[in-house]
């Protein structure tokens, strides 16, 4: 099934997780849902608090009820601004258009991705601070295993003064922000490590780690750096353009 066909004609989905990461459920209407095979259906909803894989932020799994049948998310996927919901069924339902959905997302799993995606925008400050340079982000994954991606060479003997740095502020407990800006806004941001690879669109996400960088970002995080946790970082590894490090919270 293209995924292309199944958000067709769809309105884009409200991303209610860009606006509270620490709810776990939500009520949604079906916009659209496309039978695969057996119990396993694609579902389109109005509104979602599942973060589909993007941004090197892995899918958030959980659940949906509908029609008093629970149906396991098994991924979420973006695909034009409208998320995809690939879902298995418990029992045999028919999902129409229209019916009401009750989700509730795997609360663990995304603790660990906000406390993960937090800290490698810490490890981007950081890592800066320490070379002394604007270090450009090339990608990140907050999955297994976990690291970030920076344009440019690094010494592995900086290391420790980077996670040194890093565990400081983490115990300073830092107030993480977040706010939206227009695109003409986002050229007071131009220290952000990863404004070239933005998309085109018409208002963007800023989080905000204390003073620090303003980042554009479409993630989940939490709100004060005490959360992350202890950071540890475990190697660096070189890529091709630059150089990746590996993270543990």
């Amino acid at each position: 099934m293209e995924l292309g066909e199944i958000v067709k004609g769809v309105e884009q989905t409200k991303l209610s997780y860009l606006y509270d990461s620490y709810s776990t459920s939500f009520e949604a209407k079906v916009l659209n849902a496309v039978h695969e095979q057996g119990k396993s259906w694609y579902v389109v909803l109005d509104q979602t608090l599942f973060h589909p894989k993007s941004g090197g932020q892995p899918t958030d799994v959980g659940e949906l009820v509908i029609q008093g049948v629970k149906a396991n998310v098994k991924k979420a996927m973006l695909v034009n601004g409208v998320v995809v919901h690939y879902v298995k069924l418990e029992k045999e339902l028919k999902i129409e258009k229209g019916m009401s959905v009750r989700g509730t997302i795997d609360w663990g799993l995304r603790y660990k991705y906000m406390r993960r995606h937090t800290a490698a925008h810490l490890l981007d400050h950081c890592v800066n601070l320490v070379t002394h340079r604007i270090n450009k982000t090339l990608g990140s994954w907050l999955g297994e295993p976990t690291y970030v991606e920076y344009q440019g060479i690094f010494e592995d003997v900086l290391l420790k003064q980077v996670e040194e740095k890093a565990n400081a502020f983490i115990s300073q407990g830092l107030e993480v922000k977040t706010e939206f800006l227009s695109k003409d806004a986002l050229k007071e941001i131009l220290d952000s490590p990863n404004a070239e690879r933005l998309p085109e669109i018409q208002v963007y996400r800023i989080v905000q780690i204390d003073s620090f960088e303003k980042i554009p970002c479409g993630g989940t995080h939490v709100k004060n750096t005490k959360e992350i946790g202890a950071l540890t970082l475990k190697k660096t590894e070189k890529v091709e353009g630059g150089f990746r490090i590996y993270f543990e919270v």
